[in-house]
């Protein structure tokens, strides 16, 4: 005998399908206008212009037409203070670096070079009771731009005394913290100077050295930083003379 299905099931299937068919419906939309449209979950439609930037735009560059862009965005995504119009932005300055495809805005650039605020340079790491000093080099007196960073130096020099010239390992072992001005790539090649740790009173030597006397710098082999410098004699023209049989 067949079992006969009761109105109220009918009617309960009815109302689920009908559900079902709603929420197909709905996410049908949803994909369809987050993906592909002009409104997203939570915003109007996209028509308001606003300047993007195209690429990285590192701090103190001049804005060219090439490094920015518009975008639409909905009016309640706009960021506060953002540009509408590139030509307000082209040929000012990046005030701070500014990252790809955000967003530009008034705090974002300035209009001259000069009103950038410069980025604070880290401390140099000068270890306590000693000074940093910078030295003067070149090819001919920095052992032809081969000294870099973290290297050590020592110095030779030819002086007159008693009337007589005379040259002298004189400083031994100088730690070379940086090559160059600050704000340079501070990197081994040639430069106009290096930066130095000593004490005190061998800043005020190596000052009197520099204004005083001829000097060179010789670089160290790595393996003999730690090693103590055998001291030397003084080379004179008369022990020069012998050592190489000059007479």
């Amino acid at each position: 005998m067949a079992t006969e299905v009761k109105p109220k099931s009918n009617r309960i299937l009815l109302i689920f399908g009908v559900f079902l068919a709603i929420v197909a419906f709905g996410g049908a939309l949803l994909v369809g206008r987050t993906s592909g449209g002009t409104t997203a979950i939570g915003g109007g439609a996209k028509n308001t212009d606003v300047v993007v930037a195209t690429q990285e735009i590192a701090a103190s560059t001049q804005i060219t037409a090439a490094l920015v862009t518009i975008q639409k965005f909905s009016e309640d995504t706009v960021p506060p203070f953002a540009f509408r119009d590139k030509n307000l932005v082209i040929g000012k300055y990046a005030a701070i670096p500014i990252h790809a495809n955000a967003a530009v805005i008034d705090t974002d650039i300035v209009s001259d070079a000069g009103s950038v605020v410069p980025a604070k340079q880290a401390f140099l790491k000068i270890p306590p009771g000693q000074v940093a000093m910078q030295i003067p080099t070149g090819e001919l007196v920095g052992a032809g731009g081969y000294i870099q960073p973290d290297d050590r130096i020592d110095v030779l020099v030819t002086s007159t005394v008693n009337g007589k010239s005379l040259t002298k390992v004189t400083f031994t072992n100088l730690h070379i913290i940086r090559v160059g001005p600050a704000g340079g790539p501070n990197a081994r090649g040639i430069s106009s100077s290096l930066t130095v740790i000593v004490t005190l009173q061998q800043a005020q030597d190596l000052k009197w050295l520099l204004d005083n006397t001829n000097y060179k710098y010789v670089l160290k082999a790595v393996d003999d930083y730690d090693h103590v410098d055998s001291d030397t004699s003084s080379t004179t023209g008369d022990s020069f003379s012998r050592t190489y049989s000059l007479r």
